[in-house]
């Protein structure tokens, strides 16, 4: 991840040079109070006489050094902030670029809690981690090194203390982050679960309350919860551990330092000035080390994090542009808009097929309805002409030229989806109409909203078209959602329309309505010389019916296609169908044959 901090590699520099100034401050400042002590007090070097005069000489120098220190210490934290802020923002926006762009089995094995996770937790540790090694790493180090040459002229039995000192801490130290290395990832995967159950829940929060569950959701939630706090509990008693063992050596080397300089002073070969600037730079080493210690747990837990970003950063989509930005038919005249040639598909991880050998041709401005049973694999034909999956076998062409072929922005621009699940963002009205544009007039709004059937609904909203959507369109019903959703996909202006079951919350009246009104649509723009091919798939025989040609799909097999008439005639599972809806007694349902 060193690409990410280059930008910002003059911010991290002065960073270092501010904390190794702060830094060298510091350890002058015992020598300092060393000359206050030594000769402005005790006049060593004087006959005994005090030099009070050195001491207010001294005390003002101090003061200044001290103060620079201090503009040293914030410029530092200014330069690091801002490197490390920047280098997560950097991070953060990347990875969501790459979610964005991974396929959908690729989201479905990542998990959208671990997702979450990641770009939120795993970029907050990383970020945390880089400000780390600027400044504490810096810090630390320029402790041991400078510190240690300082008590080297002090005396050299001092250094010796500090030579003893430093190696226990460091292999309390190494042992600690050898027994919570491992633990870190099992925090994070703790934070995942813990993700996925809270987002489960929120979305789900209407079945919850439907079911009357809320007990066991919140069960759930407490296993999910003590599972991450237990993870979390053994990891801080382990870093709790050290604390106590880094005091032990660092009061044994404070007792050494002041024993052994204690016979120096009465041999007259240093001043207690000394002995308490020594004390200074020991504290100051070891204090040093602990710092070091506790950013060692910190780049323990960030490089957990790091290596968990880049499995998202790393990660190619599997469903990748093809050679053609620009797509076109080879200046050969292609009448099928839609062509499946021996299609065969099984989700990733399953061994059976969903759909079988389909070969199936769709004339450009044809409509072509889709019925089956449940699990007949009519939504996953669907979901392979925008390429959300690539087909285990045959190919699938679009005008001409196979999918695997477009640039997936390309191919897709070429047509709208309106999935099953109905899917609005907290936005406005109108903005969600729009959201699928870069621009829309508010003309184009209304009238997309007109053909979705949805104008009257949203002029009697308090705001109109301005109205806000609440997070997932819940403040509107399920049949106002799919009629937005419509809206949304007619203002693409698309050449294919792939409608999956997407009016099953309306009622007959208005499904009726919206149907007419598009076919009104379609008539309009083949009188400007453009074509919109249809493709539906549909629960209800009186929504196929009056397609050009229904599909008949069992078991991912195509078992039958041709005009309502015609199934009726040659299919006897379309019978079944209409037979079974018939039974219910649907209105509009009772003349099945025409």
């Amino acid at each position: 991840m060193l690409q990410y901090i280059k930008p910002y590699r003059h911010y991290a520099a002065m960073t270092i040079v501010f904390m190794v100034g702060e830094v060298l401050i510091d350890l002058y400042q015992p020598r300092m109070m060393e000359t206050i002590v030594n000769e402005g007090v005790l006049g060593l070097h004087h006959g005994g006489v005090p030099d009070l005069s050195l001491v207010m000489q001294t005390g003002i120098w101090m003061a200044l050094i001290v103060a620079i220190g201090g503009i040293c210490g914030v410029m530092g934290g200014v330069c690091v902030n801002f490197c490390a802020q920047n280098f997560g923002n950097d991070i953060r926006k990347d990875c969501f670029q790459r979610i964005m762009h991974l396929s959908m089995e690729q989201i479905d094995v990542f998990r959208t809690g671990s997702l979450i996770t990641r770009i939120t937790s795993d970029t907050t540790q990383v970020q945390t981690m880089v400000s780390a090694a600027l400044r504490g790493v810096v810090r630390s180090l320029t402790f041991l090194i400078a510190g240690t040459a300082a008590l080297l002229t002090l005396d050299i039995h001092f250094s010796m203390i500090a030579a003893l000192a430093v190696p226990v801490i460091l292999i309390e130290v190494a042992v600690v982050v050898w027994r919570s290395s491992p633990l870190f990832l099992l925090v994070q995967q703790k934070i995942d679960g813990l993700n996925n159950v809270m987002q489960e829940d929120i979305q789900g929060a209407r079945v919850i309350k439907g079911y009357g569950q809320e007990a066991r959701e919140n069960e759930r939630f407490g296993a999910a919860n003590e599972d991450l706090a237990a993870a979390q509990l053994r990891v801080l008693l382990l870093i709790a551990c050290l604390l106590p063992l880094v005091n032990i050596v660092l009061n044994i080397a404070l007792i050494a330092v002041i024993y052994i300089g204690s016979f120096d002073v009465q041999s007259a070969m240093i001043g207690p000035g000394t002995v308490m600037a020594a004390l200074t730079y020991v504290v100051l080493i070891l204090n040093g080390i602990l710092m070091f210690a506790m950013i060692l747990q910190i780049f323990a837990r960030g490089m957990t994090s790091k290596r968990r970003l880049e499995e998202v950063l790393e990660t190619k989509p599997v469903i990748r542009d093809g050679a053609y930005g620009v797509c076109f038919a080879d200046g050969k005249e292609v009448r099928a808009a839609v062509v499946l040639q021996h299609v065969s598909f099984r989700y990733p991880g399953q061994q059976e097929n969903v759909l079988t050998d389909i070969s199936l041709s769709v004339a450009r401005g044809e409509t072509l309805a889709i019925v089956g049973s449940t699990g007949s694999g009519k939504s996953t034909l669907i979901h392979l002409l925008p390429r959300f999956y690539d087909v285990t076998a045959g190919n699938v062409f679009i005008d001409g030229r196979d999918v695997r072929t477009y640039a997936l922005r390309t191919l897709r621009e070429k047509m709208a989806v309106v999935l099953q699940k109905t899917e609005l963002f907290s936005m406005t009205i109108g903005e969600n109409i729009a959201w699928g544009i870069d621009a829309a007039s508010e003309e184009e709004i209304r009238r997309a909203a007109e053909i979705a059937q949805a104008a009257d609904f949203i002029e009697q909203q308090p705001e109109g078209y301005a109205t806000e959507v609440t997070e997932g369109g819940m403040s509107l019903s399920g049949g106002q959602r799919q009629r937005l959703a419509l809206a949304r996909a007619l203002i693409r202006k698309p050449e294919i329309l792939l409608l999956d079951d997407s009016t099953s919350a309306l009622d007959l009246r208005t499904e009726s309505a919206f149907y007419a009104a598009l076919d009104g649509y379609t008539q309009d723009l083949h009188r400007e010389g453009r074509e919109l091919t249809k493709i539906i798939v549909a629960q209800r025989v009186a929504t196929a019916r009056h397609a050009d040609r229904i599909a008949v799909l069992d078991g991912g097999r195509l078992v039958a296609c041709g005009t309502h008439e015609e199934l009726l005639a040659t299919s006897g599972i379309y019978r079944e169908i209409c037979a079974s809806q018939f039974r219910t007694g649907e209105p509009g349902k009772e003349n099945v044959h025409g």
